[in-house]
Parts: structure tokens; sequence; C-alpha cells
């Protein structure tokens, strides 16, 4: 029974055995991993898009170091227990999920296949909204751009992408930010002239209310994240820039471009598939692209 975005019962399940168990998302590769879980139709129940890691705090006193939150690792040893160990093509070694960090690569297929094909990565600064393990992030910056900023309100997500960042060696391209709980907003930790080549999110697909860190992985509430991300768009993006929104849901998708349009920016489909042949739910997820009309 879907109601809006709302994801299957089983992803709900998935989660709760994870905070009982502690044994992270279900999916130990990109093989067996899936927000329907393995195995099981391609009915999309989560999202890739929120715990992260970086190899170091910002400064102290900057906006980077406060946002960062979480204690910093002790030399070689993670700050948090790290549950699998993953690998995905577009990366040149195994990537470590903590607990409580989201984990679906089949989310972002797509997406990660974009970002190693496009060529105007090279040297782009780029943001990712909700990042998760780190994964696309590490991809940005493999795929040769020149600096990212990842952020995420899961305090063991930023450590998680720290750790990774660390441990493919890309020093200090990475800044990791933690978002405060109580105020969630795509741009909350960003400092206000801060502005990207390139903006990335795989975000929440459902409109349900979280209740913990972990479920804001899950849940929009209202699409709430959605309407800032589109909202805040042509304030973020450079001259010629874009954004990229990752998401497989048929609702959320029809919300981003009535928002864009709304806020007079170009919207298309970055995918073969047509929207009104896919399913409400499904995997991977689709990419839509926005951008500033020039003179506009």
């Amino acid at each position: 029974m879907l109601q809006g975005c709302a994801r299957v019962g089983l992803v709900v399940g998935l989660v709760m055995l994870q905070l009982v168990a502690g044994c992270g998302r279900a999916g130990d590769s990109e093989a067996t991993g899936g927000r329907a879980g393995g195995g099981l139709p391609a009915v999309a129940s989560g999202v890739d898009s929120q715990p992260a890691l970086l190899s170091a705090a910002g400064p102290a006193g900057t906006a980077q170091g406060q946002a960062s939150g979480a204690a910093v690792a002790g030399a070689g040893k993670p700050a948090y227990p790290i549950v699998r160990y993953v690998s995905v093509d577009q990366l040149p070694r195994d990537l470590v999920i903590f607990d409580s960090v989201f984990w679906e690569p089949d989310d972002t297929v797509s997406l990660r296949q974009k970002i190693a094909a496009d060529s105007r990565l090279r040297g782009a600064a780029v943001l990712e909204v909700g990042t998760g393990s780190g994964l696309v992030s590490l991809c940005c910056l493999q795929a040769g751009a020149g600096s990212v900023v990842a952020t995420d309100l899961n305090p063991a997500a930023v450590e998680n992408a720290r750790e990774n960042c660390r441990l493919l060696g890309f020093g200090d391209r990475l800044d990791v930010r933690r978002v405060p709980r109580r105020s969630p907003g795509a741009w909350t930790v960003l400092q206000a002239d801060e502005t990207f080549d390139l903006i990335i999110s795989n975000p929440p697909w459902e409109d349900q209310r979280p209740e913990t860190v972990e479920q804001f992985a899950l849940y929009d509430p209202g699409f709430e994240l959605l309407e800032s991300l589109v909202t805040g768009a042509r304030q973020r993006l450079r001259p010629g820039g874009r954004m990229w929104l990752a998401y497989g849901c048929v609702t959320a998708i029809r919300q981003i471009q009535k928002v864009a349009d709304r806020e007079r920016l170009e919207h298309r489909l970055l995918d073969e598939r047509r929207l009104e042949d896919l399913p409400e739910l499904f995997l991977p997820g689709l990419l839509i692209e926005l951008t500033v009309p020039a003179g506009k």
C-alpha cells in the first residue's frame, strides 16, 4: 500500500532490524544492496543520501569546524563501528560503512555513471547535500572535481565520509560538515556567499516525519528538503552551474518540476526512461537537472 512517496513496508522492517541489531542496511555490495532488499523487485524503499566521512574537521571556530560536531577518531581507529566493507565500480578501493549510516548503492547507479562520464567535473566546485557514506562525493573527486563540500545530519555519517576520504587519499579536497538536527535545510551550514558549479543530492523520498537520526535518510516530511533544494538553486549555483537530483519516486519528481517552474528554473530528465512508464517507486533513481536560464 503506497501513499505518496512512502517506501514499501519491507524497508521499515530493515530499518528497525538495523536499529535493533546494529548491522547496517541490507546489501553488502552493489550486487546485493537495494532499497527493496537483495533479490527483490526494484521497488524503492530508502535513500542513499545521508551519512558521510572525511579526513579532518575544519579549523576551530570556522563554520566547517563548528558544523563537524562529531569527535574525531584517534589515529588508525574509526570513530564508529564498521559494519561492512563495500566496493563500487567508480572507486579504486573498498569503502567502509559505519553503524547507523545508510547504504543503498542502487539509488545512485545512474548518478555515479553520469559523474564518471561528464568531463565538466574536472576542477569543479561541488556540493553534495546528504552525503551518507560519502560515496557520491568521492566519485566526484575521483572524476576530477577540484573540491567538494558534503553535508549530512547524522554525525556517524560525517565521520564515515571523512574516513572514506582518508582511505582513498583525497586529502583536504573533501570538506564534510554536520547539519544541525533542528535546522535540517539544504543550506544551513554554508557561508552566505558560497556558490558551486555543481550541486548534487540523492535525498530522502518519503513524505513522513523522522523520529531518529537514521530516519532522516528516509523521510522528508512535506518535501521540505526538496523545496529547500529547488528554491535555493538560483542563489547557490554559479553562472552556468547545474543541480542534479536523484529521485526514485514519481510523486517527488513531479513536485520538483512544479517547484522549478515556479522558481523559473529550467529542468530536464537525464535518463532514457520515461517518467510516465515508471512505477511510483523505482530503482535506480532518475536524474533531474536544474539550471538557471541565461539572463533570467
